[in-house]
């Protein structure tokens, strides 16, 4: 997969399956994003820096980075850095990201659910 064709996927997702979650992106460099995530019931905005790279087997990879919150995912809590592949990335913006009400930082944590 070529960068152009990620880049095309990936700023084409305005928002996660619910709606909850609004994003918009911003290019830094020619394969570096900012994504800002916007919860649109709190209204707390969230800021994301992503960079496409090249994988094994020439697939494309996403090393993203969170400013100010972490992502708890099933098996591993408040991760801040971390890399996918492009499909994984792809599912983590469009279905995982839930915001847990009930959490004791509801407003720095995302929960990840697949």
């Amino acid at each position: 997969m070529t960068f152009s064709k990620a880049r095309a996927i990936l700023t084409s997702i305005e928002s996660n399956v619910d709606g909850r979650m609004k994003y918009t992106y911003d290019l830094i460099k020619s394969n570096n994003f900012s994504l800002k995530m916007q919860d649109c019931v709190s209204g707390k905005i969230r800021y994301m820096d992503f960079e496409l790279k090249k994988g094994k087997d020439n697939s494309v990879e996403v090393k993203f980075s969170c400013h100010g919150f972490s992502f708890n995912f099933p098996l591993i809590k408040n991760v801040t850095t971390m890399t996918f592949d492009l499909y994984n990335f792809e599912l983590l913006i469009t279905y995982g990201i839930k915001v847990d009400e009930n959490s004791l930082n509801p407003e720095l944590d995302l929960d990840v659910e697949f």
